[in-house]
């Protein structure tokens, strides 16, 4: 049977740390790699659009269990009396067929952590991180080269 060339979101998990982390719902990010131009003297077109940072963020809605202890559970952010000295965690998209890492983010710090808690219905949150390094299939993180 001949597999699918598009990646179906129900193919892939989310590991934190390593481990599965299976109360994801969503997950979208975002990388940003803003530009300047680069001007030479007496010269009103750039010659060059030069990157100045880098930035990738994300967002996870996921759900709550009994007894979970939301993001502080998952060991994703720091217990409240330990919040100066953050927390960094991993996080990985994996796609389950062929064991390919379709997404990673190392050192994430939880920026922002949201929880709905609606009168019927289940209680879920948004958690939003920001990385310092992320890559994709085409070149894992730890390779060189």
């Amino acid at each position: 049977m001949a597999r699918a060339r598009v990646v179906v979101s129900a193919h892939i998990t989310c590991r934190i740390n390593g481990q599965p982390f299976g109360r994801v719902t969503h997950f979208s990010f975002r990388s940003f790699t803003p530009a300047r131009p680069l001007y030479g003297i007496d010269s009103i077109d750039p010659y060059e659009l030069a990157v100045t940072t880098t930035k990738v963020v994300g967002t996870m809605r996921v759900l709550r269990t009994v007894g979970d202890g939301g993001a502080e559970g998952a060991g994703i952010v720091a217990n409240f009396e330990d919040l100066p000295r953050g927390k960094y965690f991993t996080v990985q998209l994996v796609e389950r067929g062929s064991d390919k890492v379709f997404f990673q983010a190392e050192l994430c710090q939880v920026i922002s952590q949201s929880w709905d808690v609606p009168a019927k219905g289940v209680v879920s949150g948004t958690i939003e991180f920001e990385a310092i390094s992320w890559q994709n299939e085409i070149k894992p993180l730890g390779e060189s080269g």
